[in-house]
C-alpha cells in the first residue's frame, strides 16, 4: 500500500492579486512508477479546516489509491492571502475556476471533493474538472442554511453554527449567501455541466436538498446516502463510506473521459445516460 509524502506547500496567485495557500501530498511512487496525472482537490473555507478529521481522512485515502491530493484554503491568515472576514461565495467560486485552469497543465484528470458551503461554491464555480463529489451541499444558503442553522452573535460579530459552536460565518459571507434565493440557485444548478456526485448523510441535509438538486440538474449525476451519518460524518466509520463512494465516482469519470478522448462516446451518449442514478 502506498503512503503519502510529507506535506508540501501549494500556492497560487489569484487574478485579484491574493495568494491561495494549500498543502499538496503525493503518493509514494514505488518501483519507479510514474504519476499518471490524477489529482483530487479538497477545498475548505479557512485554514484550520485543512487538518480536520474529514480532510485528513480523504487525503490519506486518495493518496493510498494513487491520487495526488491538494487541500486548499480559500481564505488564510497569511498576509498575502484573502482574509476570512472578506471572503464571499463569488470569491470562492472564481478561485476554484482559476485553480483548475492552472492545474490542467499538469494533470490529465482533475476531481474536486467539497463539503457543506464549500460544496455549494464548487457547484457555483462549475470549474474545469473531470468530476466532482459534493458532500452535503447546501441548496439555498440564505433561506435554508443561514437562517435555520446559524445565529448572529452581536458581541462576536459573526454567525455561529447551532450544530457546531466552533464553526461560524462572517457577515460578508452571509451577505453573499443572501444573493442566492430559490430562483438563482435553480439557475446555478441547471448550469452545472460537470459529472457530479452527491453524498448525503442520513442525519444531515438529506432528502430535502437532494430532491431540490435532482429537480434542476441536467448533467450526469449520482446520489448516495450514507446511513447512520451526521452532517460532518463523524459517527463510526461513516467517513470511510464517503471515501470509497468518491473513489468509485472519480474512477467512473476518468473511464468516461478516456472513452470520450478515444472518440468511442460523445457528450450525452446513451451509455452514459443509463448510469445516472440521482
Amino acid at each position: 500500500m502506498s503512503i503519502s509524502s510529507l506535506d508540501r506547500a501549494y500556492t497560487l496567485t489569484t487574478k485579484d492579486h491574493y495568494t491561495i495557500h494549500g498543502i499538496i501530498n503525493t503518493p509514494a511512487r514505488l518501483n519507479g512508477q510514474m504519476n499518471i496525472g490524477k489529482v483530487v482537490l479538497l477545498p475548505v473555507i479557512c485554514e484550520q479546516d485543512l487538518h480536520s478529521h474529514m480532510m485528513q481522512s480523504l487525503r490519506k485515502y486518495y493518496n493510498q489509491n494513487g491520487y495526488d491530493v491538494i487541500r486548499l484554503s480559500l481564505s488564510h491568515s497569511a498576509p498575502d492571502a484573502r482574509n476570512f472576514d472578506n471572503i464571499t461565495l463569488g470569491h470562492m467560486a472564481e478561485d476554484l475556476r482559476q485553480i483548475c485552469e492552472q492545474l490542467r497543465v499538469y494533470y490529465k484528470n482533475i476531481h474536486i471533493m467539497a463539503h457543506g458551503l464549500t460544496a455549494f461554491a464548487t457547484a457555483l464555480a462549475n470549474a474545469d474538472c473531470d468530476g466532482q463529489s459534493l458532500i452535503e451541499p447546501c441548496f439555498v444558503p440564505y433561506e435554508n442554511f443561514v437562517e435555520s442553522g446559524y445565529s448572529y452573535r452581536r458581541e462576536l460579530g459573526v454567525y455561529q453554527s447551532l450544530l457546531n459552536p466552533v464553526a461560524y460565518l462572517t457577515p460578508s459571507l452571509v451577505e453573499s449567501c443572501k444573493l442566492f434565493d430559490h430562483k438563482s440557485c435553480r439557475y446555478m444548478i441547471e448550469s452545472i455541466d460537470r459529472p457530479t456526485q452527491f453524498i448525503w448523510a442520513q442525519y444531515g441535509f438529506g432528502d430535502n436538498f437532494s430532491a431540490l438538486y435532482k429537480a434542476h440538474l441536467n448533467t450526469h449525476a449520482e446520489s448516495v446516502t450514507v446511513n447512520h451519518a451526521d452532517h460532518n460524518f463523524q459517527i463510526g466509520d461513516s467517513i470511510d463510506h464517503v471515501c470509497s463512494k468518491g473513489l468509485e465516482w472519480f474512477s467512473y469519470c476518468s473511464h468516461m473521459y478516456d472513452l470520450s478522448a478515444m472518440g468511442i462516446i460523445g457528450a450525452g451518449a446513451s451509455a452514459v445516460d443509463k448510469l445516472i442514478h440521482i
